[in-house]
């Protein structure tokens, strides 16, 4: 999955957040975004992520023009393709871990005895084996990120955008829930991520600085 933004710009509330702005990601490549707040990190992730619209310029994933957001192309673009980690986890906290997790089969095809199979299989990839029927708001910080990062093991999507996805944790679950993300990148799915973590953005193959 190969992304193009060519010449981006985008303003909010006549600020320019971003100018000029250029970035090829390759298929399978593990990109680091830093800056200062309010450099546009967000923005650029949301943008990627068929979220927020630019002002000009352009987007292309695979050679092919994004969608406009908000559209059904959009919406079966980012079901299909993309992934989203947040700081803030994402997860229905009064729900189980199973729950949660079957949430993201929602639009697949695959048998519920599959279902199972692979919910266990991203569970004990993570390190949350048997954890199916827990609530989530019971778990810690780092097994949320945990079991977010088992959700977008289970969704079919090539790309993970990861917007601060260790800044709420504490420095063992920030390395586990980084290792993590090293082993999905090793099985060729393209990760983007913002991090203030300057000494983790140390470990990212190739880390790009705005602002």
């Amino acid at each position: 999955m190969k992304l193009v933004l060519n010449n981006l710009g985008k303003s909010y509330n006549n600020k320019r957040i971003l100018d000029h702005f250029n970035l090829t990601v390759q298929p399978g490549e593990f990109i680091g975004i830093v800056g200062k707040s309010g450099s546009g990190k967000s923005t650029i992730l949301n943008i990627l992520g068929l979220f927020d619209n630019y002002d000009q310029g352009g987007y292309l994933i695979d050679d092919k023009r994004v969608p406009k957001i908000n559209s059904s192309a959009a919406t079966k673009m980012i079901r299909q393709k993309i992934n989203y980690l947040f700081q803030n986890f994402a997860l229905v906290n009064n729900l189980t871990v199973q729950q949660n997790l079957l949430l993201a089969l929602k639009y697949t095809k695959l048998t519920k005895k599959n279902q199972q199979l692979q919910i266990d299989q991203a569970l004990m990839r993570v390190g949350l084996s048997g954890r199916n029927k827990e609530i989530v708001a019971t778990l810690s910080g780092g097994e949320q990120q945990q079991l977010a990062i088992a959700r977008t093991m289970l969704k079919p999507g090539e790309l993970i955008l990861a917007d601060e996805p260790t800044a709420a944790l504490d420095k063992d679950n920030r390395n586990l829930v980084f290792d993590l993300l090293m082993q999905l990148n090793a099985n060729r799915k393209t990760i983007i991520m913002v991090t203030h973590d300057l000494e983790l953005a140390k470990r990212i193959p190739r880390v790009i600085e705005i602002g």
